[in-house]
This record gives structure tokens, C-alpha cells and sequence, in this order.
């Protein structure tokens, strides 16, 4: 092999090594991913109060602070004005669990009871995921339910 490939080949060599490097560095660096989120919307009866559920899985390299959860009617002043992460930072909290590497599966359950008279018809559930390194994702309609 000629010195003139040699060097070619190790500088090369250098390169890949490098940008695998910055490759690395900045993947550790996305913001949380939000994945498989479902919400359940269960009617209050006359004799049981009824609930909403919200599953979602939140993959986060620096692990997971925070999900908060907002659930809203799609004929609201909400969906005329866009969420954003401030306005997510009063509502409540779901609980996350590990469920393997560095994803925790993040639930949301409120009791809905007859005296609540959500509006009917199509409604959206907002999720603001915080990793621990303060890296953010906001999804504005994680979900949807329908309120019959």
C-alpha cells in the first residue's frame, strides 16, 4: 500500500471517528419522544363515576422529569389559540414508571363524576414531556376521546 493511501485511509479513519463521536453527543441531546399515546374516556353512570385515562411511553437518553397533561375540548378557546409550554406548566402531572432503557410509560387517570358536564363531542389531550437535562416536547394532540 502507498504511504500517499495510507494516509488517506487514516485521515479518513479520523474523520468517521470524529463525526461519529458528535454523532453520539448529539443524539444525547434530543428532546423526549412521545410515543403510543392513547387516552380512554369512560361516562359517568347514575351509580359509578366514570374516568379518563392517558397512556403514553416518553423516551428521554437523560431520563424523564416531567409529563403533564391536558385534557380540552376541540370547540374551545384552545383550539383557537396555539398551547404552548408555559401554559402547560400549572396543569397535572401524570405518573411514569420504567419500562425498559430509557423509556418510562407515563400515566394520567382522573375520576369524572356526572356533576363535571363535560361539553360533549371531540376532545384533545395535550402532553408536555421535561427530561432531566430541561429538554421539551409538546404535543398539542397526543389523543383524542369523544365525550357522548
Amino acid at each position: 500500500m502507498s504511504r500517499r493511501i495510507a494516509v488517506s485511509v487514516a485521515a479518513g479513519v479520523v474523520v468517521l471517528t470524529g463525526a461519529g463521536a458528535l454523532s453520539l453527543a448529539h443524539a444525547g441531546d434530543q428532546p423526549p419522544v412521545l410515543a403510543h399515546g392513547k387516552a380512554r374516556y369512560t361516562a359517568p353512570g347514575d351509580t359509578r363515576a366514570g374516568s379518563l385515562t392517558f397512556t403514553t411511553d416518553v423516551k428521554a437518553s437523560s431520563g424523564v422529569k416531567s409529563v403533564k397533561v391536558l385534557a380540552w375540548p376541540a370547540k374551545s378557546s384552545l383550539a383557537k389559540k396555539e398551547l404552548t409550554a408555559k401554559d402547560m406548566a400549572a396543569v397535572e402531572s401524570a405518573v411514569c414508571k420504567p419500562a425498559g432503557g430509557d423509556t418510562e410509560r407515563c400515566t394520567y387517570k382522573v375520576p369524572v363524576t356526572r356533576a363535571d358536564a363535560s361539553p360533549r363531542g371531540l376532545w384533545h389531550v395535550a402532553v408536555l414531556a421535561t427530561a432531566e437535562n430541561g429538554d421539551t416536547t409538546l404535543d398539542t394532540e397526543a389523543a383524542d376521546f369523544t365525550v357522548g
